[in-house]
């Protein structure tokens, strides 16, 4: 076998894509019998090769039975005798079907693409409305030449610090744990100072807000402080399944592309929403409103596409042992998997946003009896709801092709059989790729603010905040790697925790949580 194409600490398992000009897929690649002549393996097993002893001896946990030896009547001779062991209520999923190439939630595809054709022709003409003022001149001060250059800044400064925060984060991720966690007020409240300087009403606004909000982000912080070590031993472990291997750097690539697919969308966007602001007219409020829903969805589905990417690539590795092809999960999750990123882009941001929302409310209800029936009404509907639609169910979506309501109900209610629900209710990934983007986003307010307050200063609010609607989503993109690895190392677990690639460290937390007074 060639050393070149092993995965380095697995040197039985050999990596896929050698050859890069044939379709590839799922298949496991099935060893030929002595007495049969070998042929070249067809087009669908090209994607992932397993050893002989690997395809040869696999066993599922569930059918490892522990042996004794017991003495007969005479007491002469000892036998072995299969001592009978309870079976797990979910087959783990070594014989699932990871090559499915069906289409799921087609109909969420068609919106997608429709929509993004309608958005395309909008923007289009908006544009050209927009440069056209431009060009007539005059001094209304929503022409063209007067913000899109410090648009066009936010979304190039976005960019750029996705693609060097998720290095930084790659390289040291017990430190960026705190790290995220700090930087993100500290670089908001400096917005914020940038904005209440201008001293204009509406940029002061932004910019009061803004404040509030980095101090919320420092309390968070505070109270997040316990569950540091166990954020950073999981993000550590997740981001490194393989310390020896390749398997993390290779999702750079995808990345990249969909960092620069995400900026000439951004670019020919700010068209649209200048040509938009410039042509102040009877529904101008509602086509704004409706280019920023567009800008959103997008920017979801590009993030969820490369998390689907990422999940597959590790949820195999886990569960097989095997080093997926990068590039075919990333054509998988844009082609295949698109109905179910589509979904799950409009379901989960709606779901978990109401779901923090009716947490807070349920915490803050009062002693008043309606409150507390409607705050505990609130949530439990949310909960409900929210097992329907989750982030977690992303991982099933890319490993086996489910629908997405399916994947997220599947992967919940194995987080229930597991008792992994407190643990991965608990943890903060999400949070710290959240809070990465408004970091991204308030460094998009100082860069675009600053250069608008110097030059075009009534404009700074309007341009603030779109710049901070850009580099929001462009880090968001990026931190899509971090949080599916975490995802898909807490999926792989709950599917199979005997697997020799995980340590005690989720075990642990859940003896803890057990452990806990009712």
């Amino acid at each position: 076998m060639n050393a070149e194409n092993s995965i380095e600490g697995f040197p039985e398992i050999q990596a896929e894509g050698s050859n890069q000009n044939s379709e590839m897929d799922d298949t496991v690649l099935e060893v030929p019998m002595q007495n049969q002549p070998y042929s070249s393996p067809s087009p669908r097993v090209q994607e992932m090769r397993r050893s002989r002893s690997q395809i040869g001896n696999q066993i599922a946990p569930m059918d490892m039975v522990p042996y004794s030896n017991t003495s007969n009547s005479n007491g002469n001779s000892n036998t072995t005798v299969a001592e009978p062991v309870p079976i797990r209520k979910r087959q783990v999923s070594y014989k699932m079907d990871t090559s499915s190439r069906v289409c799921r939630n087609r109909l969420s595809a068609f919106l997608f693409l429709l929509h993004f054709v309608i958005a395309i022709g909008g923007i289009g003409y908006l544009g050209f409305l927009g440069i056209r003022k431009a060009f007539r001149g005059g001094k209304e001060k929503f022409h063209m030449e007067h913000w899109y250059p410090q648009l066009a800044a936010a979304a190039a400064t976005g960019a750029v610090f996705s693609c060097v925060w998720q290095a930084i984060i790659r390289r040291f991720p017990s430190v960026m744990v705190k790290g995220i966690l700090w930087s993100s007020p500290t670089v908001s409240l400096t917005a914020a100072i940038v904005l209440v300087s201008t001293s204009i009403p509406a940029s002061v606004g932004v910019g009061v807000v803004l404040l509030v909000f980095s101090v919320a982000q420092a309390l968070y912080a505070c109270w997040v402080t316990p569950r540091l070590e166990y954020a950073a031993t999981i993000l550590s472990r997740a981001l490194a399944p393989n310390p020896t291997s390749k398997l993390i750097t290779d999702l750079y690539q995808p990345s990249f592309c969909i960092v620069i697919t995400a900026f000439v969308w951004t670019s020919v966007w700010n068209l649209g929403i200048v040509g938009a602001i410039s042509n102040t007219y009877g529904y101008a409020a509602l086509i704004i409103f409706g280019l920023l829903v567009s800008f959103a969805w997008t920017m979801e589905v590009l993030r969820n596409v490369l998390n689907v990417t990422v999940s597959r690539v590790i949820a195999l590795f886990y569960m097989r042992g095997m080093q997926s092809d990068t590039m075919f999960s990333f054509q998988r999750a844009f082609t295949t998997s698109l109905g179910s990123v589509s979904l799950g882009s409009i379901m989960v941001p709606v779901i978990e946003s109401l779901r923090v929302v009716a947490r807070v409310v349920n915490l803050v209800e009062g002693e008043d009896e309606f409150m507390f029936s409607f705050a505990h009404c609130c949530l439990r509907v949310m909960e409900f709801t929210f097992r329907f639609g989750n982030s977690w169910g992303f991982v099933q979506v890319a490993t086996y092709g489910k629908g997405f309501v399916e994947a997220s109900r599947d992967t919940w209610d194995l987080f229930r059989e597991r008792d992994l629900e407190p643990v991965v209710d608990r943890d903060i990934t999400s949070a710290l790729c959240f809070l990465s983007g408004i970091t991204g986003g308030s460094l998009c307010i100082i860069v675009s603010g600053s250069w608008t307050l110097a030059t075009h200063k009534s404009l700074t609010a309007t341009v603030s905040l779109i710049s901070f609607f850009i580099g929001y989503f462009m880090c968001r993109i990026t931190m899509a790697i971090p949080q599916a690895c975490v995802c898909a190392y807490y999926v792989c677990y709950a599917e199979n925790p005997d697997n020799r690639l995980f340590d005690d460290t989720i075990s642990d937390h859940i003896k803890y949580f057990k452990d806990l007074p009712v």
